[in-house]
């Protein structure tokens, strides 16, 4: 039996098709499994061994040509798209699946009836099965409406069986050894922290409330850091590979634009993660560590905690208008 699995947008949503997988593989060990990725979280699907073979999504029509070729020579017995927006739903219809199901997410803020109707009418014409989700209406039942759970809803529904109740099998590989004379913590540095609750001021007055704690700090960055967190850049020292990192001898540094291998390994070694909800929730979902997560309060955070929560992971959730943040923080190490 041969399945295509379409997840082509961020990490943390592949990070929550893991267990859709190995939840296949383990109901079906003869089945082989094809991904199609994003080139964010291709690395990821690389290092997971429950995937046979990867093909990489590009916007180019010339290279999405050759893609549905690839695909369609393949004859899959299955093919399941996740993610949202056409590209999957286009891709499966130039499969030649024998069993082709959608996943068709409506907005989660209202319940606007106009909502995804192209992709709703398309799907229904031209898959087997098309699960609609109407997430508003979910939330507001408090329906289970957790990614992983919806994606193996489809699967089930499609006939496939699944071993829903899976742990997500996945090995980091450190591609550097840690010292580590103390406890390590890592912190994200998204974009995400600050809002209207709470300040990079907030954030310089958590950093020295750590600093008691003897700890090693290791700030990691994105691509939206340095936009926000000025004054945090200018205060402590910033590292820019691992070898530096590992020269290091300060309490608290930055680790600035390291790349997916650095960063995993540094998360894979740490004791605690703290991070804004975002594709670093679920890196380190994936490892020991002990996990606070931080919701944005103004962006629908009860529903964002219910669609995406690490799975099968126990983890500290708190959210920005939480007047007592820092001291919960604190608590937590």
């Amino acid at each position: 039996m041969k399945i295509c699995i379409e997840r082509s947008d961020r990490i943390g949503d592949m990070i929550l098709t893991l267990p859709v997988i190995q939840g296949i593989k383990q109901k079906n060990p003869q089945a082989i499994i094809h991904v199609v990725a994003s080139h964010k979280n291709l690395k990821i699907c690389k290092q997971f061994s429950f995937i046979d073979k990867t093909y990489k999504k590009s916007t180019s029509s010339s290279v999405f040509n050759s893609l549905t070729k690839s695909i369609s020579s393949e004859k899959y017995d299955y093919y399941f798209t996740f993610s949202p927006g056409w590209f999957g739903l286009r891709l499966g219809f130039f499969s030649k699946s024998k069993f082709k199901s959608s996943l068709i997410l409506k907005s989660r803020y209202n319940s606007n009836v106009f909502s995804k109707l192209g992709q709703i009418i398309f799907s229904k014409l031209f898959y087997s099965k098309s699960i609609i989700i109407k997430r508003f209406k979910s939330l507001q039942a408090n329906k289970n409406i957790h990614q992983t759970n919806m994606m193996m809803d489809v699967v089930s529904k499609s006939g496939l069986a699944i071993n829903e109740n899976t742990k997500t099998e996945f090995t980091f590989t450190n591609i550097f050894p840690l010292k580590k004379d103390k406890p390590v913590c890592v912190i994200h540095l998204s974009s995400k922290w600050i809002n209207n609750f709470y300040s990079e001021d907030n954030f310089e007055d958590l950093l020295k409330l750590l600093k008691d704690k003897n700890i090693s700090i290791y700030l990691t960055s994105d691509e939206t850091t340095k936009n926000k967190f000025s004054k945090i850049f200018d205060i402590y020292p910033v590292v820019n590979d691992s070898n530096s990192l590992l020269q290091n001898t300060k309490d608290i540094s930055i680790c600035n634009n390291f790349n997916f291998e650095n960063w995993t390994s540094l998360i894979n070694q740490s004791d605690y993660v703290i991070t804004p909800e975002s594709g670093c929730t679920h890196i380190a979902s994936l490892t020991n560590c002990k996990l606070a997560v931080i919701y944005d309060a103004d962006n629908s955070p009860k529903s964002i905690k219910q669609e995406y929560a690490p799975w099968n992971k126990e983890y500290l959730a708190l959210e920005t208008h939480d007047k007592d943040l820092n001291q919960k923080l604190l608590n937590f190490i």
